[in-house]
C-alpha cells in the first residue's frame, strides 16, 4: 500500500484511468465515487448511474441515482496516513484528489461528458463534484 499523497494520487489516477476505458454501459448518465471506511484505509469504489438528481440545492440536495455498473470490490484504497485521521479528513483528502483528477485526469473528459460526477460516503451525505 502505498504511504504519500504523491503515491496515492498516480495510484488513483491509474486506477480511473483504467476503470474508465473499459466498456461503459450506454444508459450511465453519471457517476459516483463510493467511500468506505476499511481497516486501516478509506475505499474508492467507482459506480455509473442511470439517472442523476442534484435537486434545488445542489450542496445539500445531490444524491446519486440507480448504478448501470460498478467497481464492485476493486477499489483503491487510501491509507489512513494519508486520508487523515478522522471521517472529516478522509472525505476532504478524497474529495481533492478526485477534484484533481477531474481537472488534469488522462480519462476526465469520459466524465465531464456526463450529467455529473459526485463522492460520499455510503451511509453518509453525498458531495457534488462536477456537473455540466
Amino acid at each position: 500500500m502505498t504511504t504519500n499523497k504523491d503515491d496515492v494520487k498516480s495510484a488513483l489516477f491509474a486506477w480511473i484511468d483504467a476503470k474508465l476505458s473499459g466498456e461503459i454501459p450506454e444508459h450511465t448518465v453519471a457517476y459516483h465515487f463510493n467511500l468506505y471506511e476499511g481497516t486501516d484505509s478509506v475505499h474508492v469504489q467507482l459506480v455509473g448511474t442511470s439517472t442523476f438528481d442534484a435537486g434545488e440545492n445542489p450542496e445539500t440536495d445531490y444524491w446519486p441515482g440507480e448504478e448501470t455498473f460498478s467497481t464492485d470490490d476493486d477499489v483503491l484504497e487510501i491509507p489512513f496516513t494519508v486520508a487523515g485521521p478522522d471521517w472529516q479528513a478522509w472525505l476532504k483528502t478524497s474529495t481533492e484528489l478526485l477534484n484533481d483528477y477531474l481537472a488534469t485526469g488522462k480519462m476526465s473528459a469520459v466524465l465531464k461528458q456526463s450529467a455529473g460526477v459526485g463522492a460520499g460516503f455510503v451511509d453518509g451525505d453525498m458531495y457534488l463534484l462536477w456537473r455540466a
